[in-house]
């Protein structure tokens, strides 16, 4: 059985579209004429809409490829100049603003500027210069006195700190482990959940780790003499 070359079946088309069928009309014809290889309805549709828009030339030439402008290097400095006037702009904006889609501005930042949008990590405080320059100062101090008195100043220095703890805290889950043989029994424990009673901690240490740690009574104010009584 003969198959028909793309050209003739192209000819065959212009034939029966110069006869005023449609395209779905035309592919059955097609194929019961070349049998093998004839082409799909989508090509079909294609070339109908090429002959009704002027073309009358039956040969399959490939489109030459276009230039692809949206990562030119205009594009990307626009791209970047745009994301450093304000870098909390949202892709659709940056894509409205260059004149690109959403998938190119995708394409040109994480691939060609290699940049990520990412959320500010929180912090305690936010320190300004000032307060920075003056701790740069106190460290500076610290670490000439230290340097002045032979590495014995800082082992000399004792932190404070309290906070509060449930007056019950259950062991956790590791802390309940226990080792076992792989045909005994499993192990079991009731819930148990922390007290909402709480009580104040001080504690107390050193360049060697904690030194001491006292309870501070119920409704005392921590001040500088309460300290001294519980290191002394």
């Amino acid at each position: 059985m003969a198959t028909f070359k793309f050209e003739v079946q192209c000819v065959i088309i212009l034939f029966l579209h110069l006869r005023v069928m449609k395209p779905i009309d035309i592919h059955p014809q097609l194929s019961e004429t070349c049998y093998d290889g004839v082409m799909d309805m989508k090509n079909v549709r294609s070339w109908v809409r090429q002959f009704k828009e002027g073309q009358m030339m039956c040969e399959n030439n490939l489109k030459d490829p276009q230039a692809c402008t949206s990562r030119s290097e205009d594009i990307i400095v626009r791209v970047e100049q745009t994301v450093m006037e304000d870098r909390r702009l949202t892709m659709k904006q940056i894509a409205v603003n260059a004149g690109i889609s959403i998938g190119s501005v995708d394409t040109i930042l994480h691939d060609d500027l290699k940049m990520w949008k990412i959320s500010a990590k929180w912090v305690p405080q936010m320190l300004t210069d000032e307060i920075k320059a003056s701790c740069v100062a106190i460290c500076q101090a610290m670490l000439s006195r230290d340097k002045g008195m032979n590495s014995a100043f800082f082992s000399s220095v004792v932190t404070m700190d309290e906070t509060w703890m449930p007056v019950f805290n259950p062991e956790t889950k590791w802390q309940s482990a226990q080792w076992k043989h792989t045909y005994s029994l499993p192990l079991k424990k009731f819930r148990v959940t922390a007290s909402t009673e709480k009580m104040m901690v001080a504690m107390f240490w050193d360049s060697e780790g904690v030194m001491l740690t006292r309870c501070v009574p119920k409704s005392t104010t921590v001040k500088a003499c309460l300290m001294k009584t519980c290191y002394d």
